[in-house]
């Protein structure tokens, strides 16, 4: 008599089980119609963060409009729609804010470097995004030479180079002379060849780099022969070699310069004599003061 009791018992915990798993399998299927139909209409709109465009433009920029539902609208979307329309707004982050608000936050862009094309400049913000074109390279800003823009490279776009590789070149260089210190105080920088990268330092000091590999010992042994072992006023090049460092000064350059033309117009005058280039190398080396650095 027990066991059927217990029997009963127990399909009416299950009747009762699969009864209350049926109400609130109904109840979640209408509140999830009515979310998307009827409840968390947008009504409000809020606008943080600064930017030159006013509230309105941001708003009509992002394509939301009011009594749209809010869990139906595709935000990152209308994300992508502000920072595309609105050339100097970098991030725009959308969160809804239920029941019924909306919250928009925007960050500018600010003009950070300018980056040589065929006919002019590029203006980037510290994200790569394309802001303006100029006709020359606006003062205080890192001068990038030779990046070689992809054919679709257009404003508002983010800049990328012909070369993929090429591309990360640029923005690693420009990471760090924004990250200030020593990198900071670099005027501009040559991308033309990947394995041979240049940066002029205070516009005085030319550093051959080479390659991008190592730029963290390269960048700070630059530093240290520039600042404590050069004079202050020091101009002239410092190449960076696998194994330390040569610095030459632009009178040293100069002169290197002047014996190789001397050269080659001996040359051209007495064809008939070979032209050692050992010795040429040899007398370069006479003629200019190297400083070498290990």
């Amino acid at each position: 008599m027990q066991e059927i009791r217990r029997g009963r018992s127990q399909r009416r915990k299950r009747n009762m089980s699969l009864y209350y798993g049926t109400v609130a399998f109904i109840v979640l299927v209408i509140f999830a119609i009515l979310s998307v139909t009827v409840f968390f209409k947008i009504e409000t709109v809020i606008i943080k963060g600064s930017s030159i465009y006013s509230a309105e433009e941001i708003v009509s920029a992002s394509g939301i409009g009011g009594g749209e539902n809010m869990i139906r609208k595709n935000m990152g979307k209308a994300e992508e729609n502000i920072t595309s329309e609105l050339i100097y707004i970098e991030t725009a982050n959308i969160s809804r804010k239920l029941p019924s608000s909306v919250e928009i936050e925007v960050t500018p862009c600010t003009e950070t470097a300018c980056l040589q094309y065929d006919e002019g400049w590029y203006i980037i913000s510290e994200m790569g995004k394309i802001l303006r074109t100029a006709e020359s390279p606006p003062e205080g800003m890192a001068i990038f030479y030779g990046t070689d823009p992809a054919e679709d490279t257009h404003i508002g776009g983010k800049f990328a180079s012909a070369e993929e590789n090429k591309t990360d070149v640029i923005y690693e260089l420009l990471k760090r002379s924004l990250a200030g210190g020593f990198a900071g105080k670099m005027t501009s920088f040559d991308v033309t060849s990947r394995v041979n990268i240049s940066c002029m330092y205070e516009d005085r000091i030319d550093i051959e780099l080479g390659a991008i590999s190592d730029i963290d010992y390269k960048f700070r042994f630059a530093e240290e022969i520039i600042l404590a072992k050069l004079p202050d006023n020091a101009e002239g090049r410092l190449r960076m070699l696998d194994n330390g460092a040569q610095f030459l000064s632009n009178a040293d350059i100069e002169q290197i310069m002047e014996f190789r033309r001397i050269s080659e117009e001996t040359a051209q005058d007495t064809p008939s004599e070979p032209f050692e280039t050992d010795d040429e190398q040899s007398q370069e080396t006479t003629a200019a003061t190297k400083l070498n650095f290990e």
